[in-house]
C-alpha cells in the first residue's frame, strides 16, 4: 500500500501536516515547547507537501533549526504560523513581515504561506478569542501578505 502523501502527490491536492502545540489554554507555560528539529526525521519519512507549523511564539524554537534538514529546505512548503490564536494581542503587519523575512533566508517566497498557529474555533462553548479579536488578527495577517507580495513579487 502506498503512503498517503504519495497518493496525494498523484493528484492536484496538496497534503499538509500540522503540528499542534496545544490549543486548550492561554497559559503558555502549559503548552508544548521546543524546536521542530526534534521532528526532522519524522518529517523526512512522512514527506508532506506542506508543513503547517506554529511559529508565532518563542515556544516554537528557532526557525533556522527547522532547516537543518536539507530535505525540508529543498522540498517543503511552509505554512508559517504568524498569528497566536491564544492571545488577544494583535500582531502588527510589520512584525509578521519580520517573521516571514527570517524564513526567506531558507525558502523562496512562493513556498511560504501565512496562517494562524492553529484554529480559532477551539471549543464551541469556550473559544480562545472573541470574533472581534479574530477579525483584527486576520486583517493584520492580510495586510502583511500584501506588504510581502509588493516587496517580493
Amino acid at each position: 500500500m502506498k503512503p498517503v502523501f504519495d497518493i496525494i502527490r498523484e493528484s492536484e491536492t496538496i497534503g499538509a501536516l500540522h503540528v499542534c502545540r496545544g490549543n486548550y489554554t492561554r497559559d503558555e507555560s502549559g503548552l508544548l515547547s521546543g524546536s521542530y528539529a526534534q521532528l526532522s526525521d519524522f518529517f523526512s519519512v512522512v514527506r508532506p507537501d506542506m508543513l503547517n507549523l506554529e511559529f508565532s511564539t518563542p515556544r516554537a524554537g528557532k526557525i533556522a533549526d527547522l532547516f537543518k534538514n536539507e530535505q525540508i529546505a529543498s522540498d517543503i512548503r511552509l505554512g508559517l504560523g504568524v498569528i497566536d490564536t491564544k492571545s488577544d494581542k494583535i500582531e502588527s503587519p510589520e512584525d509578521i513581515v519580520k517573521r516571514v523575512e527570517e524564513v526567506l533566508a531558507f525558502l523562496p517566497p512562493e513556498r511560504i504561506w501565512l496562517n494562524p498557529d492553529c484554529g480559532f474555533a477551539t471549543f464551541e462553548s469556550r473559544p480562545m478569542s472573541s470574533m472581534d479579536i479574530i477579525q483584527e488578527k486576520i486583517k493584520s495577517m492580510t495586510a502583511a501578505a500584501r506588504m510581502l507580495r509588493a516587496k517580493y513579487q
